[in-house]
């Protein structure tokens, strides 16, 4: 009687905890740890569904790749001297292992919720941008001075943008959140599955502000791309006006609220002259280019990449192991000179060189892998949410090193596995037999 009744509350209990971790995940990144660790011990009352579940997802292109990716990981630990860090490594990425299979168990659940769960992310997301903006104007109302220059000053209509305004979060990674929930609104829309209201509109556009204000380059690029789905997509039914004026409001909101009303915020504009004098500067750095690299995030970033390149080059085949990453980096801008970047251990900002560099090109490889799976295995089914995944994070990995802290790794494991699960055939398993849910 005791076991019929954990089966019967496992999966229940489990959607449950899905919906909170969908929903925390672009809110407050502390509490994701001990969420997961329910849904793992939730799962381990229910031994008999674990093979049951792995057996039937065996074959899951998607889960194939992400554990492999840990494996690679943990083989380059076998080559690594700081194994300190590399153990630190394998933590923040256990979700590569976890989820795939965790979530195996509850495949057809995931299948039948995953709308359900994506709405969940989505109300987190508004959740996230309304508090945001509401401890924003609390900060403009009650005037908040900050030290420039030794001076204290006014930060005024700068607390609406960039690490003033994300409170909890990164701003590239809150841009990254509502880019992929206007995704998800967007596929929702264009299946039917959502019929827009003025709540909706509303919502929509506190999302795109949210993004536009975050001031997160790797967010506003995103978010042309997936403006430009949903032009083609307005195009094939001939609305040409709505077109127009969707486009007409997004670009004069970029300009008035990133543009004209604070001229700040046109520092986070990349500057082609301070690129191209970072990408020309060879060897050790001169002065004008540590200025550079001080005053300019985007000169600081391409400097970055030329280290790591150079790393890369070095280490082609194996990298320099899993461990020892962040020393060799910190090892390349003692030689080149490049003080600021190392007093503030930075990493290459761009996750293909984060990994590239610790595991070479096999390393290398299976991210490119991964990203591409959902392009070639899921080719011949309904997948315009799985790619605009893929893009919006492929173009972030570009920027950002996101798999490097369990912001970016619990949020790009967890929907992926969401959304190989969904494009996979019907498959059996105990859990979701015992449970029906209006």
């Amino acid at each position: 009687m005791l076991e019929i009744n954990i089966i019967r509350l496992n999966t229940p209990i489990h959607i449950f905890l899905m919906c909170a971790l969908a929903f925390f995940i672009p809110i407050f990144p502390l509490i994701l740890s001990p969420i997961i660790l329910l849904i793992v011990f939730n799962w381990l009352l229910a031994p008999k569904q674990i093979i049951v579940g792995f057996k039937a997802n065996i074959n899951n292109p998607g889960l194939i790749l992400l554990v492999l990716f840990y494996a690679i990981y943990l083989i380059g630990m076998c080559y690594s001297t700081n194994l300190k860090f590399g153990r630190e490594e394998l933590e923040t990425k256990l979700s590569f292992i976890v989820f795939p299979f965790v979530l195996s168990t509850y495949s057809q659940s995931c299948k039948d919720f995953i709308d359900k769960y994506f709405k969940f992310f989505v109300f987190g997301c508004l959740f996230y941008a309304t508090i945001c903006f509401l401890v924003a104007l609390y900060r403009y109302v009650k005037p908040e001075y900050i030290i420039i220059n030794g001076l204290e000053t006014n930060l005024g209509i700068g607390c609406f943008y960039y690490t003033n305004l994300s409170i909890f979060l990164h701003p590239s990674y809150s841009a990254m959140y509502s880019v992929f929930a206007l995704a998800i609104l967007f596929y929702f829309v264009s299946t039917n599955k959502l019929q827009l209201n003025w709540k909706w509109c509303t919502a929509i556009i506190l999302l795109v502000l949210f993004v536009l204000m975050l001031s997160s380059k790797a967010g506003w690029i995103s978010l042309s791309v997936i403006s430009c789905y949903l032009f083609t997509n307005l195009f094939k039914q001939k609305k040409y006006m709505l077109l127009i004026l969707i486009s007409v409001f997004l670009g004069s909101m970029f300009y008035i609220l990133n543009i004209k009303i604070t001229p700040v915020s046109i520092t986070r504009i990349p500057k082609i002259a301070v690129i191209t004098g970072a990408i020309k500067n060879q060897g050790i750095l001169s002065d004008s280019t540590k200025d550079v690299a001080d005053t300019d995030g985007s000169g600081s970033r391409v400097l970055v990449w030329k280290a790591a390149v150079d790393i890369v080059k070095s280490n082609f085949i194996f990298g320099v192991g899993t461990g020892d990453a962040k020393d060799v980096m910190l090892e390349k801008y003692i030689e080149k000179g490049m003080v600021s970047e190392y007093k503030t251990n930075l990493n290459s900002h761009n996750q293909y060189f984060n990994t590239f560099i610790p595991l070479g090109i096999f390393g290398f490889a299976i991210l490119v892998f991964i990203l591409a799976a959902p392009f070639y295995f899921y080719y011949k089914r309904q997948q315009l949410l799985f790619k605009m995944f893929v893009l919006i994070a492929a173009l972030n990995f570009l920027v950002e090193s996101m798999l490097e802290v369990q912001a970016g790794v619990i949020y790009f494991v967890f929907i992926y596995v969401l959304l190989s699960f969904s494009f996979e055939k019907k498959s059996k398993n105990i859990s979701t037999q015992e449970l029906t849910i209006n």
